[in-house]
Formats: structure tokens, C-alpha cells, sequence
């Protein structure tokens, strides 16, 4: 079997814990980035090298800045024979709402979002140039990267998006920075898809809906947790009436990285349970 090698930014928790599971069971290597739980990371790495009989990489920092672009990227050159299938832009945060702040310029926007944006207004340009450093033009850097590691009819890049950051639903107005940061992104994968096609490379997006993950232990510390009454009345309005698991994402990711979606580009597909057609 030919090796098979993919980056999966942010892939040792949460939505990228399950893709980097799906992408491992499919036969990929793995480069995983993270942040800040480093315990997590080397968690993730034994679980699945020893499970999957796979290589995995892991490499830390902040997607935000070009350095952490740059060791992700010397890993595929010293460890993996400069050969990339896949490339997953999973990597995302909400400052201060669904993780607490882990580097410094998270540690600014998140204390801009609680000093300026009460109102949900956008009026902090730093908390905005934080959000597209994470988004748009961390995933500019890594696929003007990737592609000169990706074979031609060989390669596969996806996006992780959010529910209202494009017109299948209506705009999450407390969202707005993050939101705004990944709707540029559905435009990328779109503008990639057409440069890429003469390739045979795909480029596609993700929404997912509710996914139950431990980000959602922030979002919903001060109403009881994931599995209040509030939560779960919300969780009971949605189309299918319950959460996603982050399997399910990583099983759509791993498809969209397989040649059975070889002719599947420039899509966004939402993997929400019908919370899109609300």
C-alpha cells in the first residue's frame, strides 16, 4: 500500500480528534498541530500509532503565526519524505467562548471581544487581524504550501467551517469576528477549487453543526453545562433532536481525502443534522 501522509491542524482534540481517528483509520500518516495540551497531543499521537499501526507527528504552537505554519510544514520535508496527501484546516477557536485565551494575541482579542464587543458590534481591529491570521490567511499559507508537496491527481484539501458563515443560514450575530474570518475561508476553498481542478486536487468545506466536544464545557459553564436543560431544549429544536459526534464529522473529512470523492470540488457541505434547513 502507497503511503499516505496528512496535516491535520488542531487534530488532538475535539472535531479534529475524530477527523485525525477517520484519517487513521483510512491508512494516513499524520501530522497533528495543537496549541496548548501538550498532554492531549502526545495522548492522541500513542492512541494512534499503537491503534492504527500509523506514523504521527505532532507539532505545537499557534496557527496564527506563520513560524507554527513553517515547522508543520518541515516536519512533511524531515519525517515523511516531502510527500502530502491531505491537508485539513481544522484549527479554531473563540476566544474567551469556546477556549480560554492561549497565546498572546488570543490573550488580546479575547480581552477586546469582552471590552468592545458586548453589543456584538465588530469596532477592534486587533481582534479581527487575530481572527484572520487563524482563518483565511493561515489557510492561504498552508495550501501555497501543500501544493508543493501534493502529486497531481493525488491530493485533497478540506475546510472546517461554522453554521452561518455563508448564506445557508442566516448570520450568528455574537459570531461576527470568527464568522466573518471562516466565511473568507468558504470563498478560498471555492477560488481553490477552480485553480486546483486542472490538477485533479479537491477543495472542499465542512459545516459542522452541534458537535459535542469539551469545547462546549465553556460555552455553557454559566447555564449548567452540556447537559443542562437549556442545552438540551436547544439540542431538542434542531432538525434530527440531538448532537453530533466528532466521528461523524471525521468520517465526511475522511471521504472528502479518499478517491471516492475524487470529483467532489468546491462544495460546503453541512454535517449538521438539518440545523441548516432551520
Amino acid at each position: 500500500m502507497l503511503s499516505k501522509l496528512a496535516i491535520v491542524t488542531g487534530g488532538t482534540r475535539g472535531i479534529g480528534w475524530g477527523i485525525s481517528q477517520q484519517l487513521a483509520k483510512n491508512g494516513y500518516d499524520l501530522i497533528l498541530g495543537f496549541n496548548a495540551n501538550e498532554e492531549a497531543a502526545l495522548t492522541a499521537k500513542a492512541t494512534l500509532e499503537s491503534t492504527y499501526e500509523i506514523k504521527v507527528d505532532i507539532v505545537k504552537g499557534d496557527v496564527a503565526q506563520e513560524s507554527t505554519i513553517e515547522k508543520i510544514f518541515q516536519s512533511v520535508e524531515d519525517n515523511f519524505e516531502g510527500k502530502l496527501t491531505a491537508f485539513v484546516h481544522n484549527a479554531g477557536l473563540y476566544v474567551g467562548m469556546t477556549t480560554p485565551a492561549e497565546s498572546l494575541e488570543a490573550n488580546l482579542a479575547g480581552n477586546l471581544k469582552r471590552q468592545f464587543l458586548g453589543n456584538g458590534s465588530i469596532t477592534s481591529f486587533e481582534q479581527y487581524d487575530y481572527y484572520q491570521n487563524v482563518y483565511p490567511k493561515c489557510f492561504i499559507r498552508c495550501v501555497e504550501k501543500a501544493l508543493n508537496y501534493m502529486e497531481d491527481e493525488n491530493g485533497y484539501i478540506v475546510a472546517v467551517s461554522s453554521p452561518g458563515c455563508n448564506t445557508s443560514q442566516t448570520p450568528k450575530l455574537r459570531y461576527a469576528m470568527p464568522g466573518q474570518a471562516k466565511a473568507v475561508v468558504e470563498f478560498l476553498t471555492r477560488y481553490y477549487a477552480k485553480t486546483l481542478a486542472p490538477r485533479r486536487i479537491t477543495v472542499n468545506v465542512v459545516i459542522p453543526g452541534f458537535t459535542k466536544t469539551e469545547a462546549w464545557n465553556f460555552v455553557t459553564s454559566e447555564s449548567g453545562g452540556v447537559d443542562s436543560d437549556t442545552m438540551k431544549n436547544t439540542i431538542e429544536q434542531t432538525p434530527m433532536q440531538r448532537w453530533a459526534s466528532p466521528i461523524e464529522i471525521g468520517e465526511v473529512v475522511a471521504f472528502l481525502c479518499s478517491p471516492s470523492a475524487a470529483f467532489i470540488t468546491g462544495v460546503a457541505i453541512p454535517v449538521d443534522g438539518g440545523l441548516h434547513l432551520r
